[in-house]
Order: C-alpha cells, then structure tokens, then sequence
C-alpha cells in the first residue's frame, strides 16, 4: 500500500477509489481558506455588473464568494456579458446567474489571461484572493486592459510536521506548497504532484524532488495522475 498525503481535503469518493487500487491517501490541510464579506464592495461590483465588465474568476473559492453576495444582494435585472475562468472546480463553481455567460475557460491563469487579451477585452472584473498570483493582471495591464480586483477570500497558510516518508505528496496551490515545506523535506524517493504549472513551479523553487503535474485542473484529474504513476512505477523507473 503506497502512502500518499494530500494537502487538502478530497472527494471521499476519490479517496476510497485510490485505496482500492492500492494507494491510501492521507489528508492534512495546509493552509486555511475564509471568505470576505463584500458588501464594503456593493456599489462598484453592481455598477460593474451593469453595463457589464467581463468577469475574471482563477479560484473556486472567489466564486463561492461572489455567489453568497449574489444571493443576498439586490440585483436589479438580469446579467449578462463575458465570463473567463479557469476550468476544473472553478468552472463547476461559478454562481449560477453567471454560467450562461461563460465564453472562455482555461487550465491556468496566463493561458485564460491570453485568450481574454484575443477576446479584445477593454476592462475586467477580476475576483481573487490576497495571494493572488501576479500571471494573470501582469499579462492584462501590459496589454492595456484595465483590471479592477476585487479580493474575495483571505489565505493564511497553517504549516505543521506531516507523516513521515510518504510515497507521494498532493499539492492544489502555491500557498500550500510554502506552508508544507516550510516545516517538511521529503525522502528523495517522494514524488510530488502538482494541480497545475503555477503549482508545480512553486514546488520546484523549494525541492529537488520529481514533479508531476496533473492534465486538467482537479481532484480527479490529479487522482489519476496518482493512480498511473504508482501503478507503473517499475515500468517508468
């Protein structure tokens, strides 16, 4: 049985799969996620609701966000415009007044930020969190495209000892990987899989360890990483 530890909660159900085929998965969260209220940002959300400002989401927790103050905010009409998110849980996310407007997705932040830049975008509304990487509106302002951010939920990273010598490690965000590895080092025989190429980078930076990095941005894209790599590890080693 391969120990595998995942630095965020995961489906129950994914969790059960991979210990059927051999992999037990233990979780321990490494950072902490809380929404903001935006009510102090009422008046600009809604007058850039209406006339539309395309909307920016690369986190499912600034949809969730967003969604709560949709719920209890007056808005008056129906929306309508261009939405940009990043595909996976985001996507799945996204509160429901906003997913008939969806007109691009992407598996990363400076992919999503270079089909808005072809899109002609002129402003967006992009909501985020307090660690917000600087791809996206470093891409956007240098191609003249004014970016308004609203910051929606506040990451605080909680860095603790973690079992020890697993086979494999689980990471969904740079934040994680700094709050892991500020109190962890791997065996050199651990491998570390990645949510996406931002993530992956971010381990990099801070181990020599192997990198892999899932397809598609979600828990069951990155599970059947997972899965395929122990599953063949005598054949690619």
């Amino acid at each position: 049985m391969y120990q595998v530890l995942s630095t965020k909660k995961l489906s129950p159900l994914l969790v059960a799969r991979a210990r059927e085929k051999g992999i037990h998965i233990i979780e321990q969260e490494f950072i902490s996620v809380r929404p903001l209220p935006l009510e102090a940002h009422k008046a600009e959300i809604l007058s850039r609701l209406r006339p539309y400002t395309a909307i920016v989401f690369t986190s499912a927790h600034a949809c969730e966000a967003l969604t709560s103050f949709l719920n209890k905010a007056a808005v008056p009409g129906p929306l309508n415009g261009n939405v940009y998110c990043l595909s996976g849980k985001t996507r799945e996310s996204l509160p429901s007044q906003l997913t008939a407007f969806v007109t691009d997705i992407a598996d990363n932040a400076a992919s999503l930020a270079q089909k808005i830049v072809a899109r002609g975008e002129k402003e967006v509304l992009f909501f985020c969190g307090n660690q917000r990487r600087d791809e996206l509106p470093h891409i956007l302002k240098s191609a003249g495209i004014a970016v308004h951010e609203v910051v929606a939920y506040e990451t605080t990273e909680v860095p603790s000892v973690a079992l020890p010598d697993p086979d494999g490690v689980l990471f969904f965000s740079p934040s994680a990987v700094r709050s892991f590895f500020s109190a962890n080092r791997l065996p050199a025989a651990a491998v570390c899989f990645a949510i996406g190429p931002t993530t992956a980078a971010a381990i990099g930076e801070l181990t020599p360890n192997k990198v892999l990095t899932s397809e598609a941005p979600s828990q069951e894209m990155m599970l059947a990483c997972v899965e395929f790599y122990f599953q063949n590890l005598n054949s690619l080693e």
